[in-house]
């Protein structure tokens, strides 16, 4: 159903007609705890989130840990599915009221145990990074003794969603924040000040309510304020030991984090893994590649480059290596091989196997077959 602005209303912002972007230019990577959450919630509301995960690129079968990783790019993509399916701009409320601090195992278990609110904030800009690259938290004491919580986003990203979409994040975010600070704090957990980017929405009372204070929107940036003594009070879960433990745990998974990603550091090597599961069905296209790997074009463009490398060239290493070690073993014809690599003819396959080897198929086994004989005759005669 519609909804009628009152009369005399002021025109509200709105925001841009979505589009289909070119998927945005970062590696950036998420916890798939916030895609699960955004799953339940469509869920709810009788969207086919499954549909909407496969339309985005994502498979929670493979990855049903929370603590496994994704792209941050094909996370956003099903974000702004699921908030065009729901046609709801408070979407990330929702999302967030599907979210517990346990979800993050030790982490959570890490914030929950803070001495007090100075603390957690301290844990949460520390430890925002194992959530998600794709964001930036910050906490800072003020002048006045209080301090500032601020929330931004991969600006790449963003803009590759619709402003809603983006909006709808930020929802998740501010909401995830305050709920699980009432949680520790108590109900009369209240902030100075809350600062929106977003306008203010078209029904804000439930959002209100969850809040729990009368937000400013429309401002430059997304955070928190509160008083020092809000932050400095003792909080009911403390845990010395707790939260030491649960650190040592989170810093192990950061640390296996950046060890995965200095291993992917070599996207050729990861590139030629993914082509060899393709080509059976053809030549891949380089978009299905990409969508494979998790990156955009430019982002693989880019990386290749500073390996010194291309699509292109890493595409026929693969095949040579391919058609090397299918001839070597002689369980298929060089038509099978051929078919195998990708090449829609065996002569397309002929003429690439003579410019990497100078011989053509043919030549190149008989050539292997005698080299092997010859050789077993020596071991023979040793």
């Amino acid at each position: 159903m519609s909804r009628t602005a009152p009369p005399g209303a002021k025109p509200r912002p709105q925001p841009p007609t979505p589009q289909a972007p070119e998927p945005p230019d970062s590696d950036a990577s998420a916890l798939m705890a916030w895609v699960l959450a955004g799953k339940r919630a469509a869920e709810r509301r009788g969207i086919d989130a499954e549909a909407l995960l496969r339309e985005a690129g994502l498979d929670l079968h493979a990855r049903p840990d929370p603590m496994s990783r994704e792209s941050a790019a094909r996370g956003l993509a099903f974000w702004q599915l699921a908030m065009r399916a729901a046609d709801d701009e408070l979407l990330g409320v929702d999302v967030a009221l599907e979210s517990v601090p346990m979800t993050l195992n030790a982490l959570g278990y890490a914030f929950m145990a803070s001495e007090n609110l100075g603390q957690m904030y301290t844990r949460v800009a520390r430890y925002a990074h194992v959530v998600t690259d794709a964001c930036e938290i910050t906490f800072a004491l003020e002048s006045h003794g209080g301090g500032r919580l601020s929330i931004s986003g991969d600006q790449r990203l963003l803009a590759g969603v619709d402003a809603r979409t983006a909006w709808s994040l930020f929802d998740y975010a501010m909401v995830s924040v305050v709920r699980g600070s009432r949680l520790l704090y108590g109900r009369d957990f209240a902030p100075l000040e809350l600062r929106l980017q977003r306008p203010r929405p078209q029904s804000p009372e439930r959002y209100e309510k969850l809040l729990g204070c009368q937000p400013l929107y429309n401002c430059a940036d997304n955070a928190v304020l509160l008083d020092a003594a809000t932050l400095t009070r003792p909080l009911a879960f403390a845990n010395q030991e707790v939260a030491r433990a649960s650190e040592e745990a989170v810093e192990r998974h950061r640390a296996r984090h950046q060890q995965d990603r200095d291993a992917a550091g070599a996207l050729s090597e990861r590139l030629a893994e993914v082509l060899r599961d393709l080509l059976p069905s053809g030549e891949p296209k380089q978009k299905d590649v990409c969508a494979r790997l998790g990156l955009s074009a430019r982002s693989v463009q880019r990386r290749l480059a500073q390996e010194q490398t291309t699509f292109r060239d890493v595409l026929n290493t693969a095949r040579r290596d391919l058609a090397l070690a299918h001839l070597r073993d002689g369980q298929h014809s060089v038509s099978e091989v051929a078919f195998l690599l990708g090449f829609a003819e065996v002569s397309a396959f002929t003429r690439a196997f003579k410019r990497w080897t100078g011989l053509s198929p043919r030549a190149w086994r008989n050539q292997e077959a005698e080299q092997e004989a010859e050789e077993a005759l020596r071991q023979t005669l040793s």
